[in-house]
């Protein structure tokens, strides 16, 4: 029996594949996987290894703490606390309390009960194709994945940054309507959510104002403001460590996860201590093993390798040369829309869904691996790991050239 189906025998087929014949990678490097033929892969995708695949620093840190001790969070422990220091120094002051979880559709699950709990409300704004997670609650909140005929009443979708670009006063004025239907039925908004690069939306750069006028309508209906930085954290675009700090507003709650730990499960819920000290009165969190010293060396060692490599910097320098070489693709090349995003979070929006399909399947043969988005499924995603380089990006863009190319 093949590892195919003996995959297929015993995880099901839940999770999908990315391509019609399924890679079998054995080894990842820095921004390359290597499959068990031996064939090199350049990661234009995995934002999970967010510091590059193997990374020996934290390897380094994950091994050194595991020999020594591993347990849940019932005990003090050095780890988890610096962690906890580490990424509140990075927000607004008020922001100073954490939860640690595995996941960010647990950080995302956590951050709606604590918004429910403050403002005993039970509604939640999301935008239109948004993706925030996979639990009951969360799937509700991401209709990218959850059908209409399944989606619950206290979901209010909104316009992201595609309508508010197109129309400012239209977008807000149907965000009220939104808002107002939510009311009738007895579900004002306890929160509203967004994932600050729009990844699942086709990937947008946070229009200047936008999450300001948005955090200005839910906190006018007594609705707490939510960042979903589990995609666009930890300085992926450029400038800023989190996408929300684009915009220069403060939410009420922020969420983390993917990259947070470099492979290692790790995620966390940042709030105030008005909304923790009220949540844990009535409630308390308890996870256990989130943020368990050997996780907490993960995200300590990820901090002090962005910082010290200035990898945020990196990501805007790297990412507008990645950029600026797409645009000039798209110029000569009819089956590219537009090219849109911030630091190395980029998308190629493409004339179809089949012409982005297509384009995968291409780039895979040309030992080139990277995502597709968005509503119609017709933008390619490319959100490699941040110690990407220029090199890196031309040997992408000149992928991206020739299998492109071959369509027109």
């Amino acid at each position: 029996m093949s590892l195919k189906q003996r995959r297929s025998k015993h995880l099901g087929n839940a999770s999908q594949f990315f391509y019609k014949e399924p890679l079998h990678i054995v080894k990842g490097e820095d921004v390359w996987l290597i499959d068990n033929n031996g064939k090199r892969y350049l990661d234009v995708y995995n934002n999970v290894a967010h510091i590059g695949h193997s990374n020996p620093e934290v390897v380094e840190a994950i091994s050194k703490q595991a020999t020594t001790l591993n347990t849940n969070t019932r005990y003090i422990h050095e780890n988890i606390i610096q962690l906890a220091e580490q990424l509140t120094a990075t927000l607004d002051n008020k922001l100073e309390v954490c939860y640690f979880c595995c996941s960010g559709s647990e950080a995302n699950d956590l951050a709606l009960q604590i918004a429910r709990h403050y403002t005993q409300q039970q509604g939640c704004l999301v935008t239109k194709n948004a993706y925030h997670g996979n639990t009951s609650a969360v799937f509700q909140m991401s209709p990218e994945d959850c059908p209409i005929e399944l989606r619950e009443d206290w979901v209010g979708l909104v316009g992201g940054p595609r309508e508010y670009l197109e129309n400012k006063q239209k977008q807000f004025s149907d965000c009220l309507k939104v808002v107002e239907d939510l009311k009738k039925t007895g579900q004002a908004p306890a929160a509203f959510i967004t994932d600050n690069i729009f990844s699942s939306e086709g990937i947008f750069p946070i229009p200047e104002g936008y999450l300001k006028s948005m955090y200005g309508l839910v906190r006018s209906f007594n609705g707490l403001a939510i960042a979903d930085e589990v995609q666009s954290g930890f300085g992926r675009t450029g400038e800023h460590m989190w996408g929300f700090q684009h915009d220069h507003v403060v939410p009420d709650i922020v969420t983390l996860g993917k990259p947070m730990g470099n492979g290692h499960p790790l995620a966390a819920v940042i709030t105030t201590h008005e909304l923790a000290q009220a949540f844990n009165k009535q409630y308390g969190y308890f996870n256990t093993f989130g943020g368990n010293p050997v996780a907490a060396a993960a995200g300590l060692a990820v901090i002090k390798y962005i910082q010290e490599h200035g990898l945020i910097e990196h990501a805007k320098s790297v990412g507008n040369y990645f950029k600026g070489g797409l645009e000039q693709l798209a110029s000569s090349l009819n089956m590219i829309v537009d090219v849109r995003g911030s630091g190395l979070f980029i998308g190629v929006e493409l004339r179809s869904s089949g012409a982005a399909s297509e384009a995968l399947e291409g780039l895979l043969s040309e030992g080139i691996l990277v995502g597709q988005t968005g509503p119609d499924n017709n933008v390619i995603k490319l959100r490699p790991p941040i110690t990407f380089k220029k090199e890196h990006a031309d040997i992408a863009i000149q992928g991206i050239k020739k299998v492109l190319s071959r369509k027109g």
